[in-house]
């Protein structure tokens, strides 16, 4: 039932809505991101919904290597 529910979301998802939600939550976008993001959540929101290990592996990667270079 929430896959459909996902579904008709993103048919009205944008790049407006990716921004505002960047920008509520003090996140600066580069010029482009916005579509790069887009991107990756029409094509992989299946496997981020359903909680896939190689998903969630690439993220705890992500977050190790984010806070490494960060300091």
């Amino acid at each position: 039932m929430y896959e459909v529910i996902i579904k008709e979301y993103l048919k009205r998802l944008s790049l407006k809505d990716i921004n505002d939600f960047a920008n509520k939550n003090n996140v600066s976008l580069k010029p482009g991101e916005d579509k790069v993001l887009y991107d990756f959540i029409m094509n992989n929101w299946m496997e981020v919904y359903k909680g896939d290990e190689t998903y969630n592996n690439g993220i705890k990667l992500f977050n190790e290597f984010k806070n490494k270079f960060r300091n």
